[in-house]
């Protein structure tokens, strides 16, 4: 494991230790080999794109990350501890959020609401409590809203927040499944083709965010 202290950009950027590293990851689907022996490591504080044409095996190497695919060699590394398989959840609830490369929202659900089901690992009432909507419940639900709110200031909809996003444009939808994601505070952030479908308007202003949110280390 490479768990060397990180280094100092040329422009003053601080990057941490690695927080994630896959080492000689290879996924096969039946006789198809989709990633073959791939090792890389992911650093606290930088963007690492993976690139390729498609069909690469790009979308399932971060399915590989996030758990949704169990590969058949190589081992993953979290936080300098080897992961066993795990599920989807599992991963969520250490750190880990994504977007997906189809949008995957609650269409009959506004903004906020869709945005509030990324808190749904971080909350920790009974059931009891939430029936009711009293205590730990209801302390939960304004804490919560809080961070919620701060991630639509940060992505600028907040003049959409109320609106069903069903009603949304596709570019509006992807700004608005990055906010699910930011919402978990995860300390990992995996973009599945984040700019796909959008116009240069779109995709200058998700650069932007990105740029912004890597600026901040995650703190919005």
């Amino acid at each position: 494991m490479n768990n060397s202290d990180g280094y100092v950009t040329d422009d003053g950027r601080t990057i941490g230790g690695v927080v994630m590293e896959m080492k000689n990851i290879t996924l096969r689907f039946g006789g198809v080999t989709a990633i073959k022996d791939i090792t890389f490591d992911i650093r606290e504080g930088e963007i690492r794109a993976i690139i390729g044409p498609n069909g690469a095996g790009k979308s399932s190497m971060l399915n590989v990350v996030s758990g949704f695919y169990v590969p058949q060699e190589g081992e993953v590394f979290f936080r300098g501890v080897k992961r066993p398989p795990v599920k989807p959840f599992e991963v969520a609830r250490q750190g880990i959020a994504r977007t997906f490369q189809n949008i995957a929202l609650f269409e009959g659900m506004s903004v906020l609401d869709n945005v509030m089901t990324g808190r749904l690992t971080q909350m920790t009432a009974g059931i009891l409590s939430q029936a009711i909507w009293r205590g730990k419940a209801e302390q939960e639900e304004v804490e919560n809203r809080e961070i919620c709110e701060r991630v639509i200031d940060f992505l600028e909809i907040q003049s959409i927040r109320k609106t069903p996003v069903s009603r949304l444009p596709y570019g509006l939808k992807k700004r608005v499944e990055l906010a699910r994601a930011l919402a978990s505070e995860p300390k990992l952030l995996l973009l599945d083709e984040p700019m796909a479908g959008m116009n240069v308007e779109e995709k200058e202003d998700m650069s932007r965010f990105i740029w912004m949110l890597m600026m901040s280390l995650g703190q919005l």
